[in-house]
């Protein structure tokens, strides 16, 4: 009885490459990033992201001083309420503005107030940048993550600074001069 080839060495021989589920493919003359390179990368990645938001918070606080009801001391999302009664030339874009913006301060949230993971899955070739969700309740695991990639984090950036821009191209009702005093004889 001759001695028959495993199913791993007929593959190979057809050109295939046996590969395990937890296996990085290897490619040439490229090294994957070490973890430090990821938190780094992560690390200027939320700096860029927290810097749009700064900018965005600097638009909501203009807005409020034209409409004279808002304080740089208040939390952010007091000032969105406040802004909400703003008026607003467009109010209807206005509300749809600050409810973009709203969605955005809950992910701010958790970028600001967890520490920065990285993660790598086995199947997916993207890496992920993991923070906790501090604004709902852990699952029965006791975790809630937010895990988004490089790529979803650039683009969350640009919805920053989108809604940045369109919130600070809304235009404001023009606001009555106050009456003068009359001028005492």
């Amino acid at each position: 009885m001759g001695r028959q080839a495993g199913p791993t060495k007929i593959l190979r021989l057809l050109g295939y490459d046996i590969q395990m589920g937890c296996e990085v493919p290897i490619i040439k003359d490229v090294e994957p990033p070490s973890q430090l390179q990821l938190l780094e990368r992560g690390a200027r990645l939320r700096s860029d992201f927290l810097d749009a938001f700064a900018r965005l918070e600097e638009v909501v606080c203009k807005k409020l001083d034209h409409d004279a009801k808002g304080t740089a001391a208040q939390p952010l999302t007091q000032k969105l309420n406040a802004l909400e009664k703003a008026s607003f030339r467009h109010p209807i874009k206005a509300k749809q503005r600050i409810a973009e913006i709203r969605a955005l301060v809950e992910c701010r949230n958790d970028m600001v107030h967890s520490i920065l993971a990285v993660a790598e899955l086995s199947s997916d070739p993207n890496s992920y940048f993991v923070f906790r969700n501090v604004s709902t309740l852990p699952d029965c695991t006791g975790r809630h993550l937010r895990a988004i990639t490089g790529e979803e984090f650039k683009a969350l950036i640009s919805r920053v600074k989108t809604a940045a821009k369109q919130l600070s191209d809304q235009p404001m009702k023009a606001t009555a001069p106050a009456d003068l005093a009359p001028a005492s004889d």
